[in-house]
C-alpha cells in the first residue's frame, strides 16, 4: 500500500501522469522483498548459492524448505474451509459464488497474501451476455493500492502492469492499468520510470462504486508468515549441509604413517598406494604407527543444535512441527489445544484481515446487485471462517446429550456445530418423530378412542 496526498489527484478525478510514475518507482522498490520471499517458497534458498574455491572439497546444498511447510499449514488452517456466508440475500451470494469457484479464488488469494505478507483482488464484469461479477488474483510483483494520507486511509486508485514481448521475448512496451472509482484507464508506455512516455489508450466506466482492486493484508505490517525465520531456515540449511559434507570427508581421509615411508620418489609412492588400496594390507616398519587423520565429530551435539534451530523455527512462526513426538503423544485434547494456541492466534489475525477485504468485496457486490434490482445488502451478511481441525464429534456428541436438562437445546446444538440452525434441526428433528410414530401406528394399527355414552 502506498500513501499520498489526495491533493495531487487530478481534478477530475483522474491520476495525473507523474503522480502514477512516481507510485510505480515507489512499489518498484519492494520487488527485491518480494522476490526474496518467492524464491524461498520455491525453495530458492541461499545455500545454493554457495561455492568454494577448491572443488575437491565436498559442497553439499541442501534445502529443508520450512518455508512453504509454514505457508501451507497456515494456508491449509485458515482457507482450507470454505468461507460460510449467511443472512438475508446470502442464498443468491452463495449461488454466483459458486459459479465463480470463489472457494478456490480465496485459497489462491490466501497463498498469496501467507507468502508476500498482502494479496490483490481485482473485482470485474464478465463478457457475458447477461454479465456476472468476477474475481481475479493480481500479481504482488506488479500490483499495488494507493490511499490517501487521512486517518482511514481511503484508496484513490489502484495499478498493475504487464511486460509486452514480441515472438523473441524481446520488451516492446508496458501496459498499465489504472483502477479508479468509475472508471478504468489503460495506458500503454516503452518506460515504466519515464511519465513522458506514458499514453492513455482507452477509458472505460466501472460500476462497483469504489475503486475494484483490494488489498489484504497478513497483519498489521504485511509480513509474510515465514518472513522472519528466514535466517533460521538458512542455518538449518547450513547446518544439514555442512553435516553431510563432513560425512563424505571422513569417508576420504588422510593416511597419516609414524617411522616408515611409502616409498623414495613419487613414482614409487604412487604405486605403494595403489598395492595398499588393493591388497588391504600395510607393513610398518618396528615401532612404526598408522592411523587416519579426520575431524572428530560430536554428532549429539550437532543433533541438539539441529533440534535447537528446528525448534526455533517452529516457535517463532508460531507453527507446530505435527510430526514431532513431542506435539502428539499422549496429549489430552484440552493439551493439544495449548499447544496450538499460538497457531490460533496467528490464524485470528489472518482471519480478520481477510474479513475486511471480504466485507469490502460485499460491498461492491451490493452495488452491482443494485443496478440488476436484486434485493442485496452487505451489512445483512455474516462472515464465518472455520478451522481446518480435527473434530472429535463423538465426544461432542456424547456431552450434548449428557447436558440435556442442564443446557437449553440450542447451546447444545451451537457447541456441537456452531454453524448448525438449532431452530431448523429442532423442526426437522419434531418432523422426524412425526414421521416414526405414524410409522409404527401403521404397523401395529392405533385406536381411535371416543367417548362412548
Amino acid at each position: 500500500m502506498i500513501y499520498k496526498n489526495r491533493s495531487l489527484m487530478a481534478s477530475d478525478g483522474t491520476v495525473p501522469m507523474e503522480l502514477l510514475e512516481k507510485c510505480i518507482k515507489q512499489h518498484m522498490k519492494e520487488i527485491p522483498r518480494l522476490e526474496k520471499l518467492d524464491n524461498y517458497m520455491d525453495g530458492r534458498h541461499k545455500i545454493l548459492g554457495r561455492y568454494f574455491e577448491d572443488n575437491s572439497i565436498p559442497n553439499n546444498r541442501l534445502v529443508a524448505n520450512h518455508a512453504e511447510y509454514i505457508s501451507t499449514i497456515l494456508v491449509g488452517y485458515v482457507h482450507g474451509a470454505p468461507v460460510v456466508y449467511s443472512g438475508d440475500g446470502s442464498s443468491a451470494l452463495r449461488l454466483l459464488f459458486k459459479e465463480t469457484e470463489e472457494e478456490s479464488h480465496n485459497a489462491e488469494l490466501g497463498m498469496n497474501i501467507s507468502e508476500f505478507g498482502r494479496g490483490y483482488e481485482l473485482l470485474y464484469m464478465s463478457s457475458d451476455e447477461l454479465p456476472i461479477p468476477e474475481l481475479a488474483v493480481l500479481s504482488p510483483f506488479s500490483t499495488n493500492v494507493v490511499c490517501d494520507t487521512t486517518i482511514k486511509h481511503k484508496c484513490m486508485f489502484a495499478f498493475s502492469y504487464v511486460e509486452e514481448a514480441d515472438i523473441n521475448d524481446f520488451c516492446t512496451g508496458y501496459i498499465i492499468t489504472v483502477y479508479c472509482k468509475g472508471f478504468t484507464d489503460t495506458i500503454i508506455c516503452s518506460n515504466l520510470r519515464s511519465a513522458a512516455t506514458y499514453r492513455l489508450v482507452s477509458r472505460e466506466p466501472s460500476y462497483f462504486g469504489k475503486v475494484p482492486v483490494t488489498e489484504y493484508r497478513n497483519n498489521k505490517k504485511g509480513r509474510g508468515d515465514y518472513e522472519g525465520v528466514i535466517t533460521l531456515i538458512d542455518a538449518y540449511n547450513l547446518l544439514q549441509s555442512d553435516r553431510l559434507n563432513d560425512k563424505e570427508q571422513l569417508a576420504d581421509a588422510l593416511l597419516a604413517i609414524e617411522s616408515g615411508t611409502l616409498g623414495d620418489d613419487e613414482a614409487e609412492r604412487s604405486e605403494t598406494a595403489a598395492l595398499i588400496k588393493k591388497e588391504k594390507i600395510l607393513e610398518l616398519e618396528p615401532g612404526g604407527k598408522a592411523y587416519w587423520v579426520v575431524k572428530n565429530m560430536n554428532e549429539d551435539q550437532v543433533e541438539v543444535l539441529k533440534r535447537s534451530i528446528k525448534d526455533d523455527i517452529h516457535e517463532f512462526a508460531q507453527v507446530p512441527c505435527l510430526t514431532d513426538d513431542n506435539f502428539v503423544g499422549n496429549s489430552s485434547g484440552v493439551a493439544l489445544k495449548y499447544k496450538l494456541i499460538g497457531l490460533e492466534d496467528k490464524g485470528k489475525t489472518k482471519e480478520r484481515y481477510f474479513k475486511r477485504g471480504l466485507k469490502r468485496r460485499l460491498r461492491m457486490y451490493e452495488n452491482i446487485f443494485y443496478l440488476q434490482a436484486i434485493p442485496f445488502k452487505a451489512a445483512d451478511i455474516s462472515i464465518t471462517m472455520k478451522r481446518t481441525l480435527p473434530v472429535d464429534e463423538e465426544t461432542l456428541a456424547k456431552v450434548a446429550q449428557e447436558t440435556e436438562g442442564l443446557l437449553s437445546w440450542e447451546t447444545r446444538i451451537n457447541r456441537f456445530d456452531p454453524d448448525l440452525d438449532a431452530e431448523a434441526e429442532r423442526a426437522r428433528l419434531q418432523a422426524e418423530q412425526q414421521n416414526t410414530v405414524k410409522q409404527k401406528q401403521a404397523a401395529f394399527g392405533s385406536y381411535d378412542f371416543k367417548d362412548l355414552e
